[in-house]
């Protein structure tokens, strides 16, 4: 098909959309009605450049949905001009099969979106990824899931049109007795005081403070007048704690930089993540990021 007979207009959800567009025109790709939205841009190229369009965004952090077709000819009017009215009605019944087992995006439901990461890297290692014609069993993927995560009390993955519906729930977790014999609450781990709840005992720290692992978070003590009583320690103390991941990177850029991030977050495997932040490292081994990933954990 020539240029200029017909367009394609994407909707594309991702950070750092103008590099994308920055990509397309030094590809000598011409783009058309660009609107800006908060976190996706809606944008339309000619038809013929839309391989350009999927190869410049592969194995970067973008959902791209085609929205409709407009021009001078329809893809259908162009199969007629060219095949015939029997050969086209062939083509289209095969594409309506091949477009009912595309893949253009994820839903989680429930607890799915606390287990996206999770889930997402299973999909990925599966096969099943965004923009990509689905042929595994997401009956089977799911009960892979489900048998290799203790975390995960029920999950189902259906397919319903071009998205998968990733249903999930948390298992829940049984509370342990309370511990009468604990002395003292002690810190797993370095990190910021965020939240102080004291059943028994005495508390001492407070939000804000920064404690190291080891220190004594609620004593098993209180006082009377002048007189210290000795009790057990039980209570919960919220803490933000910090985890550095060194990424050795070949090149800078947002593509790199959220591989950096997602790295991370893997390495790290919580679900409590509460901020990221990213620093270009530069030394005699090579370029890259260094990601701190902030998380809460309750110590109780």
């Amino acid at each position: 098909m020539k240029k200029g007979k017909l367009f394609a207009t994407y909707q594309i959800v991702g950070a750092d959309s103008f590099f994308l567009i920055q990509k397309l025109q030094e590809m000598g790709v011409s783009v058309y009605d660009i609107t800006f939205l908060p976190q996706k841009i809606i944008l339309s190229i000619d038809f013929t450049e839309s391989e350009k369009l999927f190869a410049i965004s592969r194995n970067m952090c973008y959902n791209i949905t085609r929205v409709k077709y407009y021009g001078k000819v329809s893809p259908f009017k162009f199969l007629l001009s060219k095949v015939g009215l029997a050969l086209c009605f062939c083509v289209f019944l095969a594409l309506a099969v091949f477009l009912d087992g595309w893949v253009s995006k994820i839903v989680y439901v429930g607890d799915g979106e606390k287990l996206a990461p999770t889930l997402t890297a299973k999909l990925n290692g599966e096969g099943v990824k965004l923009n990509s014609l689905l042929t595994k069993d997401l009956s089977q993927i799911a009960e892979d899931l489900y048998s290799q995560n203790d975390k995960i009390s029920f999950i189902t993955l259906q397919k319903s049109g071009r998205a998968i519906i990733a249903e999930a729930y948390l298992a829940q977790v049984k509370n342990a007795p309370i511990d009468l014999k604990k002395e003292n609450l002690i810190s797993p781990t370095a990190g910021v005081v965020t939240g102080v709840n004291v059943l028994s005992g005495t508390p001492l720290v407070a939000v804000g403070d920064r404690v190291e692992k080891g220190a004594t978070l609620i004593g098993g003590y209180y006082l009377s007048g002048e007189k210290t009583v000795l009790t057990y320690a039980l209570g919960e103390i919220e803490l933000e704690c910090e985890f550095v991941y060194d990424y050795k990177s070949f090149s800078k850029g947002e593509k790199y930089k959220n591989r950096a991030i997602a790295l991370a977050k893997e390495e790290l495997g919580v679900d409590t993540v509460t901020k990221t932040a990213v620093e270009e490292i530069a030394g005699s081994d090579g370029f890259g990021y260094q990601v701190r990933v902030y998380y809460k954990i309750t110590v109780g």
